[in-house]
């Protein structure tokens, strides 16, 4: 049978029910997928120490290579001292800039109009709620 030659009540009560069915592959496969990566964090975090031990940066297995790599990290301490340091200095490569919708979305009310740079789009969708 088409979605077409269903009635409403039908096409919501399987909307709903693809939902749940979606929604619980997630959560098993997430539960699943965060076991695995806690006993991977736990198997690097001893290699890293045999490795710290035994002073080596690598070592090559049948299995494959596990190698120390030295990874960043960075995030924002002061929005307001890095927004006064990137403007003094010009520094503009150290900051990436991304809409804020519900900003743009004001200004729009407000003003009646998208800021300027800004792309703004709006569209109909049909949302499900539970009964």
């Amino acid at each position: 049978m088409k979605a077409v030659d269903l009635t409403n009540d039908e096409l919501v009560k399987m909307y709903v029910q693809l939902r749940d069915r979606r929604s619980a592959r997630k959560k098993e496969f997430e539960a699943a997928d965060s076991d695995d990566k806690s006993k991977q964090d736990k198997i690097g975090a001893v290699l890293l120490q045999r490795y710290n031990a035994q002073g080596i940066e690598s070592a090559r297995t049948q299995f494959g290579t596990a190698f120390k790599e030295k990874v960043s990290f960075s995030s924002i301490a002061d929005k307001e001292a890095v927004r006064s340091f990137v403007t003094e200095s010009g520094l503009w490569d150290l900051v990436t800039i991304g809409p804020n919708k519900a900003g743009i979305k004001q200004y729009i009310d407000e003003h009646g109009d998208v800021p300027r740079g800004f792309n703004w789009r709006e569209e109909v969708e049909i949302r499900v709620r539970r009964a």
